[in-house]
């Protein structure tokens, strides 16, 4: 009965509150690639995390699953070289026996505004990228 009721909450995670502690970062590196970082990863029941890299407009979506290390937890995922003429949304979820948890940013992601500024906005669901 365990196993199924934790099905349910891998399959709706909104049946519970989600407590997985962390933030996710992502940068745009040379190649056309872009670089998403996890830090601060913790629960005592984190089951594992996952990137979302998906095109604005849906013509290209990259899924991988972040592999931890440490206390609290820390991770990278690297896409494959992307079309640099698009924007990407960029969103990281974890799993606990709590339920899904979306990673806010890092209080260290640079914000759009000035034309200096790095090329990652902050938006309600992730990162937007492009050039």
């Amino acid at each position: 009965m365990a196993g199924v009721a934790a099905l349910a909450l891998l399959a709706n995670p909104a049946l519970s509150s989600a407590t997985v502690d962390g933030y996710m970062q992502a940068f745009k590196m040379p190649g056309g690639t872009i670089k998403v970082e996890l830090t601060g990863i913790s629960s005592p029941t984190l089951v594992g995390c996952q990137v979302v890299v998906a095109e604005t407009f849906g013509r290209d979506v990259h899924r991988g699953e972040v592999v931890l290390t440490g206390s609290p937890g820390a991770g990278t995922y690297t896409t494959p070289p992307l079309n640099t003429d698009w924007g990407y949304r960029v969103s990281a979820t974890c799993i606990d026996a709590d339920g899904e948890t979306v990673l806010p940013p890092s209080p260290d992601t640079p914000q759009l505004g000035s034309a200096g500024s790095a090329d990652i906005g902050l938006q309600t669901l992730g990162f937007l990228l492009g050039s």
